[in-house]
Protein backbone atom coordinates (compact mmCIF):
# COMPACT_ATOMS: atom_id res chain seq x y z
CA UNK A 1 0.00 0.00 0.00
CA UNK A 2 1.56 3.55 -1.18
CA UNK A 3 2.66 5.40 2.10
CA UNK A 4 0.16 8.55 0.32
CA UNK A 5 -3.14 6.27 0.50
CA UNK A 6 -2.29 5.09 4.43
CA UNK A 7 -1.87 8.49 5.34
CA UNK A 8 -5.03 9.41 4.12
CA UNK A 9 -6.97 6.73 5.00
CA UNK A 10 -5.40 7.36 8.46
CA UNK A 11 -6.66 11.54 8.25
CA UNK A 12 -9.96 9.89 7.48
CA UNK A 13 -10.02 7.79 10.37
CA UNK A 14 -8.59 10.66 12.98
CA UNK A 15 -11.29 12.95 11.91
CA UNK A 16 -14.11 10.41 12.44
CA UNK A 17 -12.95 9.27 15.81
CA UNK A 18 -12.73 13.37 16.71
CA UNK A 19 -16.23 13.74 15.14
CA UNK A 20 -17.68 11.42 16.91
CA UNK A 21 -16.34 12.34 20.19
CA UNK A 22 -17.95 15.94 19.31
CA UNK A 23 -21.11 14.37 18.35
CA UNK A 24 -21.08 12.36 21.96
CA UNK A 25 -20.40 16.01 23.67
CA UNK A 26 -23.55 17.70 21.14
CA UNK A 27 -25.77 15.21 22.45
CA UNK A 28 -24.79 15.27 26.03
CA UNK A 29 -25.00 18.98 25.93
CA UNK A 30 -29.02 18.55 24.46
CA UNK A 31 -29.54 16.04 27.31
CA UNK A 32 -29.34 18.34 29.73
CA UNK A 33 -31.41 20.83 27.95
CA UNK A 34 -28.72 23.77 26.45
CA UNK A 35 -29.86 24.28 23.06
CA UNK A 36 -28.46 27.36 22.90
CA UNK A 37 -24.98 27.93 23.34
CA UNK A 38 -21.59 28.86 22.59
CA UNK A 39 -20.60 25.04 22.31
CA UNK A 40 -23.37 23.81 20.59
CA UNK A 41 -22.40 26.42 17.89
CA UNK A 42 -18.86 25.20 17.86
CA UNK A 43 -19.86 21.50 18.00
CA UNK A 44 -21.89 22.20 14.82
CA UNK A 45 -19.68 24.49 12.96
CA UNK A 46 -16.79 21.64 13.54
CA UNK A 47 -19.36 18.98 12.10
CA UNK A 48 -19.79 21.07 8.99
CA UNK A 49 -15.64 21.47 8.50
CA UNK A 50 -15.58 17.88 9.17
CA UNK A 51 -17.64 17.20 6.41
CA UNK A 52 -15.60 19.33 3.91
CA UNK A 53 -12.73 18.41 4.57
CA UNK A 54 -13.18 14.51 4.58
CA UNK A 55 -14.46 15.67 1.37
CA UNK A 56 -10.70 16.48 -0.20
CA UNK A 57 -9.63 13.43 1.91
CA UNK A 58 -11.63 11.51 0.18
CA UNK A 59 -11.07 13.26 -2.97
CA UNK A 60 -7.49 12.06 -3.01
CA UNK A 61 -8.34 8.99 -2.07
CA UNK A 62 -10.07 8.82 -5.18
CA UNK A 63 -7.38 10.51 -7.47
CA UNK A 64 -4.07 8.30 -6.09
CA UNK A 65 -6.75 4.85 -6.77
CA UNK A 66 -7.57 6.61 -10.11
CA UNK A 67 -11.40 6.09 -9.54
CA UNK A 68 -12.85 9.42 -9.80
CA UNK A 69 -16.41 10.03 -8.65
CA UNK A 70 -16.86 14.01 -8.11
CA UNK A 71 -19.83 13.71 -5.91
CA UNK A 72 -20.62 17.39 -4.33
CA UNK A 73 -23.13 15.92 -1.66
CA UNK A 74 -20.78 15.96 1.30
CA UNK A 75 -19.56 19.92 0.82
CA UNK A 76 -22.50 21.19 0.39
CA UNK A 77 -24.00 19.16 3.39
CA UNK A 78 -21.20 20.42 5.07
CA UNK A 79 -22.04 24.14 3.78
CA UNK A 80 -25.78 23.69 5.09
CA UNK A 81 -24.30 22.46 8.04
CA UNK A 82 -21.96 25.83 8.77
CA UNK A 83 -25.24 27.84 8.01
CA UNK A 84 -27.29 26.10 10.72
CA UNK A 85 -24.39 26.65 13.24
CA UNK A 86 -24.63 30.55 11.96
CA UNK A 87 -28.78 30.39 12.60
CA UNK A 88 -28.34 29.17 16.00
CA UNK A 89 -25.50 31.17 16.84
CA UNK A 90 -27.74 34.32 16.30
CA UNK A 91 -30.49 32.76 18.23
CA UNK A 92 -28.14 32.30 20.76
CA UNK A 93 -27.15 35.95 21.04
CA UNK A 94 -31.00 36.22 21.05
CA UNK A 95 -31.43 34.59 23.61
CA UNK A 96 -28.65 36.20 25.80
CA UNK A 97 -30.42 39.46 24.58
CA UNK A 98 -34.16 38.17 25.79
CA UNK A 99 -32.29 37.18 29.23
CA UNK A 100 -31.03 40.43 30.11
CA UNK A 101 -34.09 42.41 29.24
CA UNK A 102 -36.08 43.02 32.45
Amino acid sequence: MPAAVLALALVRLGLAVFCFLILYKLFRLYERGVLFSAKNVLYIRFLGYYLMIDWVALYQLEYLSHQMDLSMTQPITGLMIIFVAWIMDEARKIQEEQDLTV
